[in-house]
């Protein structure tokens, strides 16, 4: 069983999938308030089978924050991932994908959505990656005005606060809309 076969059986599950611009698979389902996405990955060994779903959670108003603040269409931005590692199975079949998917929806109903928003607003101006991005979004949805003025008057006296490069003082400006708008 390859990824496409996981794919195929998770869409039979209710499961929405498609793939990334970079041609990798993900699904994503809506679970009460909740978006989960999965990303199926299956490894062959000559013994075994190495797989994962890697389940994170967001909401519809997290990842529209995020395209909004980003400045472009829309999509899915986690607020937080399982890091939990492969199983290891001696075979593989459509029942192990329905208990791997069963497992996922359990895990991302007894995530707290709020405490990864925590974590993101938390985060230190100079965190690398997508994380700077999920911080000003984190910070809008919030309605930390204060504090996203506060970067807009850095970034207007020519201190970046160490945000990663892709960082625009457009950026800050939409993330200070959004979070006028959620006071």
């Amino acid at each position: 069983m390859k990824e496409k076969d996981v794919v195929s059986n998770l869409k039979e599950l209710g499961w929405i999938c498609s793939k990334d611009e970079v041609g990798d698979y993900f699904c994503v389902k809506d679970i009460e308030e909740v978006k989960i996405q999965v990303i199926p990955s299956v490894g062959e060994r000559s013994d075994h089978f190495r797989v994962s779903l890697t389940p994170s959670v967001s909401t519809k108003e997290f990842s529209e924050v995020v395209a909004f603040v980003l400045g472009e269409g829309s999509g899915y931005s986690p607020v937080i991932v399982s890091n939990e590692p492969p199983e290891k199975l001696p075979n593989f079949s459509s029942d192990d994908v329905l208990r791997m998917s069963e497992k996922a929806i359990s895990w991302a109903r007894s995530q707290n959505i709020e405490s990864g928003l925590m974590v993101y607003r938390n985060l230190p101006t100079d965190a690398k990656g997508a994380m700077p991005l999920r911080h000003l979004a984190a910070l809008a949805i919030a309605g930390d005005v204060e504090r996203l003025e506060g970067y807009k008057k850095s970034f207007e006296m020519g201190d970046r606060l160490g945000f990663v490069p892709y960082i625009t003082a457009d950026m800050i400006d939409r993330a200070v809309l959004k979070a006028k708008s959620a006071e």
